[in-house]
Parts: C-alpha cells; sequence; structure tokens
C-alpha cells in the first residue's frame, strides 16, 4: 500500500493566495490538465468581475509585480467575492472580487490586482514541482472565512471562530494533542525568529518559547528553528513522523516574510519552497518515504473561478453551506506520478484524514470532520506506491529567483485588510505576553530581533 511506504509527512501551510492567481497558467499555457484559465476571450469575459461599469477580466500579471496591495478577506467579504447563485443550489458566480477589493480604507490604485494570475516566469519552483510531482487542482480552503478560521480547520477539523481574533485564540485540541494521543512523533520547524502561528493560543506558547530557545542552542525539543532542519535530515538519528513548516509570517513581527501573504511578494515564498525541497531531496534515503505537502491557509480575497463546494460546516456558532475558496496545493514526493495532476476534490481536513489514514487506519480522525469527508477525495488516492529518485531544481531558475527577490523590496509593513489587522495585533500580544513571562529566554541568544520589536511597542 502506498500510503504505508510514507515514514515522514511534512507540511507546509503559506497565506492567501488562490489557485487561479498561482497556478491557473498551466489550464491556459502550460500544457498541463488542470482547471484553470483559458486564453478563450470569450471565456474570460464571462468570468469579469464588473465594478463601477468597468469589466475586469482575469490578466497576467508581470513577474516584477511582487507586491499588490492586501484584498479583503473576512467572512463578510469572501461571501461577497464568492456572490449568490442565479438561482438555489447553483453554482457561485465568483463575481465579487473587485467589488470587495474596492472596500478597502485605502482603495488600490490597479483594481484589476485582484484578478490577476502569475505564470512561471514568476512561480519557477512552482512550475517546476507541477510538473515533476503532483499538483492537486481541486483543494479547497475548508471555510469561507480568513487566516485564523482555516488554519484552525486545518490544524483541528474545526473552528470555534468565524473570523479572526485579535486578542488569542479559544483553547481546543490542535493536530498537534492528537497525534500526541496516538503516540505519532512531530515536530514543528519555524523560519525566522518568531513564533509559529498556534503560539496564538495561550496553551501552547509557554512550550514553543522554551524549546525554540532551546533549539537556537542546539536542542530538539517538538518545536524547532528551521535553520536547525538540514543538519537534522542529514543525520542519522530518527526524525518525527510529522513535520510541520512554517513561514515567516506578514502579520508577525518580521524581518523578511516569506508567507506569501499580501504584500509580500511571492518571490520569497518560492525560495522558501526551493530551500525545503532541496533540504528534503538532499538525504535520498529519508527521502524514499517522505510526502511533502504544500498548500495555502485560504486565497486572501483573490480572485479564483471555480466555485467553493457546498460541503456544510458551522464556525463560531454560524452554519455555512460551503468550503472556502480553491488554494494552490501540491504533493511532492517520490510516490505520486509525475506531472499527473490529482483533481479529486480536497479542502484542509483532508490533511487531517490523510493522517487517520496513516496511523490510525480504519479510525475517523474525529467526529467533527468525518462527515465531511463523504464528500472529499482522500489524498492517499494520489500515491502511486512506485517510488522515483529526486529531480534537482536547475541552478539557472534558483540565480533567476535570487536576482528577482534581489530586485524586489521587502515588503512595506504588515497586510493592510482589516482580518490581517486583527491577526497583527494578536501577535503583538504574544509578543508582549513572551517579553512580560519570559524576560531572560527574551534576553538569551537568537532573539535580538523579537527584543527590539518589543523595545518599540
Amino acid at each position: 500500500m502506498a500510503l504505508q511506504d510514507i515514514g515522514t509527512i511534512v507540511f507546509l501551510m503559506l497565506e492567501n493566495r488562490s489557485f487561479d492567481h498561482v497556478f491557473g497558467y498551466l489550464g491556459a499555457s502550460g500544457g498541463l490538465p488542470v482547471e484553470g484559465l483559458r486564453d478563450d476571450p470569450a471565456w474570460l469575459d464571462a468570468y469579469a468581475n464588473t465594478f463601477d461599469g468597468a469589466r475586469y477580466p482575469p490578466a497576467k500579471l508581470s513577474a516584477d509585480m511582487q507586491q499588490i496591495d492586501d484584498p479583503p478577506h473576512t467572512f463578510e467579504t469572501i461571501a461577497m467575492q464568492i456572490g449568490q447563485p442565479a438561482a438555489p443550489g447553483g453554482p457561485a458566480p465568483m463575481n465579487g472580487f473587485v467589488a470587495s477589493y474596492m472596500q478597502l480604507s485605502d482603495p488600490p490604485q490597479n483594481p484589476s490586482a485582484v484578478m490577476g494570475h502569475y505564470d512561471a516566469t514568476a512561480v519557477p519552483v512552482y512550475d517546476f514541482l507541477a510538473r515533476h510531482y503532483c499538483i492537486c487542482d481541486h483543494w479547497f480552503s475548508a471555510l469561507p472565512c480568513g487566516t485564523q478560521p482555516n488554519r484552525m480547520m486545518a490544524m483541528s477539523g474545526s473552528s470555534p471562530i468565524l473570523d479572526n481574533a485579535e486578542i488569542c485564540l479559544p483553547s481546543q485540541d490542535l493536530v498537534y494533542d492528537w497525534l500526541t494521543a496516538q503516540g505519532v512523533s512531530w515536530c514543528t520547524y519555524q523560519w525566522g525568529n518568531f513564533f509559529p502561528f498556534f503560539s496564538l493560543m495561550p496553551d501552547w506558547l509557554p512550550e514553543m518559547v522554551t524549546s525554540l530557545a532551546l533549539s537556537a542552542l542546539g536542542g530538539a525539543g517538538r518545536f524547532r528553528r528551521y535553520t536547525r532542519l538540514r543538519e537534522a535530515w542529514m543525520g542519522t538519528d530518527p526524525m518525527p513522523s510529522v513535520i510541520f513548516v512554517e513561514p515567516e509570517y506578514t502579520d508577525g513581527p518580521h524581518e523578511n516574510p516569506n508567507d506569501d501573504h499580501p504584500p509580500t511578494g511571492i518571490a520569497k515564498g518560492q525560495a522558501l519552497v526551493a530551500d525545503l525541497y532541496a533540504t528534503l531531496t538532499a538525504n535520498p534515503q529519508r527521502w524514499q518515504s517522505t510526502l511533502l505537502i504544500i498548500t495555502y491557509d485560504e486565497h486572501g480575497g483573490i480572485f479564483d473561478h471555480v466555485p467553493p463546494l457546498p460541503i456544510a460546516a458551522n464556525a463560531g456558532g454560524t452554519a455555512i453551506g460551503s468550503t472556502g475558496v480553491r488554494v494552490p496545493a501540491l504533493l511532492i514526493s517520490p510516490h505520486v506520478a509525475a506531472g499527473v495532476p490529482f483533481t479529486g476534490a480536497l479542502d484542509h481536513t483532508s490533511f487531517l484524514q490523510l493522517l487517520a489514514d496513516r496511523f490510525t487506519p480504519g479510525k475517523p480522525y474525529s467526529p467533527d470532520i468525518a462527515p465531511r469527508q463523504a464528500a472529499l477525495a482522500r489524498i492517499a488516492d494520489a500515491l502511486t506506491g512506485a517510488g522515483s529518485e529526486a529531480v534537482a531544481l536547475p541552478d539557472s531558475l534558483l540565480a533567476e529567483l535570487q536576482a528577482r527577490i534581489s530586485a524586489s523590496p521587502v515588503s512595506a509593513g504588515t497586510a493592510n485588510s482589516a482580518g490581517a489587522a486583527k491577526t497583527t495585533a494578536a501577535f503583538r500580544n504574544t509578543a508582549l505576553s513572551v517579553a512580560q513571562n519570559h524576560p531572560d529566554i527574551l534576553a538569551g541568544p537568537g532573539w535580538e530581533s523579537l527584543a527590539a520589536y518589543v523595545a518599540t511597542l
């Protein structure tokens, strides 16, 4: 069975891009059979969004256009983006992205940016991985909501909140608890000098702070610095069965974010993925039993033409009738067929179901996500069982990517939408909590940038 050949599952969730925005070009001119965009003018006009009498069809963005204004992506604005079906039970028209975009308190100068998409020039690492591994073209965010509810769904299967909270996340069991209860080893590797996303949940903060402080000194707790990953991966000691990799967040106290959350440019996320892929493939023996999953928490208010799936959910006490918008997703492993897209319907809870299929076969992950799976495919179905050698990223591709990053300015401040502002406030409160409760650790090595940030508050 192919899934039982997987010894290590690595999960990277980036921020706020839609499938069409990142991978839609593959359906038009990219030569892969994905449900993406088309070159046909009539098709493009049919999906154009109208605002103030002007039509805005999907359009290509220049690879040099790295920074775009952060679109709104709250529950209310996402409902506007998806739109109301022409008839009950019909498909959503996906026609309110520009109208939503123009609701920003500082309206964007370029309304068409929210309808934009990149191509292989802008996302060369993804283009390479899609052709050599497996792209999923029907992976949806679990809820038509923002970052925090969707990350709760991805890491627990339920969300007690409908929109982002600016104080802290309500406590509930996470996948970390599930893995521990099943006796499955796990850890996270955090890029940069701040904390994993669930530092916003106070129950986890003490262990994260202590573990990351020890990681800076060479320790191997459950929360580790990304700079320690390659050394551990190339070593002989066993690695955890599930590894979470987290970027440096635009919403957090950042120096150089690489999570893809606008206005952070997409090239930095490409560099993160390239580094992670190079690390995982550098140890051929470990690579032969590895599955790397890359996806995005939600679409970030950016256009996608495929309507959400009609899967009911409840978030924060509100009944919801569908998933969120489609997001980019890749399955990268020797055990997938090269360049063959997986077209089955998936959402973030599919990752949790994969863990159950792998580590507790025959048992559902939880009562919350079991009913959803009847309408979804299984990630395990994309695994072929046929191992293959890793394919190295071309040096020329990496050189071009680095040149683009060098030519692009660092993100000017944090994301500016209302939902993102709440997450920024929540991360700020986390930093203040660390300064108050762990001043000795904050004064230690590896925390200089965070200490400097706290000093400005």
